[in-house]
């Protein structure tokens, strides 16, 4: 009966404790990332302006964070012939800090091993799949026939990826 009475009182404990809401985790973590951030950083102004990324943990975050990655960064071209548009990656950097102006990117072995573990090739997937689905998919009337912009991903669900037109 006493264990029993344990067990109820232990479920009614749990129960009635405050369990953090992922977003408040989520929001609290972005604000710590700022914190970090040098005063010119992209990234610190969008946080600072309120963006934020979608909260969504996604496994190939882990992948990026056990490489070193913070940020990988996609040039990318799109192409218009008649009603269609190509995309093509044209280069990819991956960085250890975010929109840092002082980060090289990552060379040699630790490169190769990423594109050995198929890291690239899921990246640059999911990167192709949100371009398609982006504002370049659609072509407006002042749009030039081919251009080239920056899509990033990032290995924190937290944080907004930002992309730049070149």
């Amino acid at each position: 009966m006493n264990v029993l009475f344990l067990l109820i009182l232990g479920v009614t404990v749990a129960a009635q404790s405050p369990v953090p809401d992922s977003k408040s985790v989520c929001e609290e973590h972005a604000q710590n990332v700022m914190r970090t951030l040098e005063s010119d950083n992209a990234l610190r102004h969008a946080l600072e302006e309120g963006e934020r990324g979608d909260c969504i943990h996604q496994p190939w975050m882990d992948t990026m964070r056990r490489f070193g990655i913070k940020q990988a960064s996609f040039l990318i071209e799109y192409s218009w012939k008649r009603d269609k548009v190509t995309f093509n990656v044209k280069k990819i950097s991956y960085l250890t800090y975010y929109y840092s102006h002082y980060d090289q990117a990552i060379r040699g072995r630790t490169l190769r091993a990423i594109k050995r573990s198929g890291l690239e090739r899921e990246l640059i997937d999911i990167v192709l799949a949100r371009v398609k689905k982006g504002p370049f998919s659609v072509r407006h009337f002042d749009q030039v026939a081919k251009d080239v912009f920056e899509e990033n991903l990032l290995d924190d669900e937290s944080l907004p990826p930002l992309g730049m037109i070149f």
